[in-house]
């Protein structure tokens, strides 16, 4: 199977796995079974981790690499998601930047970070405050 679009560790992740799984009927229906049912099970939690505590991201790109074990659109979605985290990395700490670029880079980053978590907070306590009037 080709992994073209993805990068070199998860191709050969990927390919290991594969290997593992095709070397008996067993594991290869247990190895489908555990990702057609799991993976969206994984990114649904991710998905109810956008509005309630937890690391909705993080969870949904996790269910996503687990159904690209098994399914292409998966893997293209991925690689997708790479190419776009790749970008903004980029943009926000450019490897040919000035010390004092990469500085402003490092700043807004940790900026982001305090302000969303913060307002995550926030939400989450009006929200549970709202619960019990």
């Amino acid at each position: 199977m080709s992994h073209a679009t993805l990068s070199p560790r998860a191709q050969s992740l990927l390919s290991r796995i594969e290997t593992w799984s095709g070397s008996g009927p067993v594991r290869a229906i247990a190895v489908k079974v555990l990702v057609t049912v799991g993976g969206p099970l994984v990114v649904l939690a991710g998905v109810a981790m956008l509005v309630l505590p937890g690391p909705g991201l993080v969870v949904i790109a996790l269910g996503l690499a687990l159904l690209a074990v098994e399914y292409q659109w998966a893997r293209g979605l991925l690689a997708l998601l790479g190419r776009a985290l790749a970008r903004a990395k980029q943009t926000a700490l450019p490897r040919d930047g000035s010390p004092v670029r990469r500085l402003a880079g490092i700043a807004g980053t940790a900026g982001f970070l305090v302000v969303t978590t913060l307002a995550t907070g926030a939400i989450t306590t009006f929200l549970g405050s709202q619960a019990f009037l």
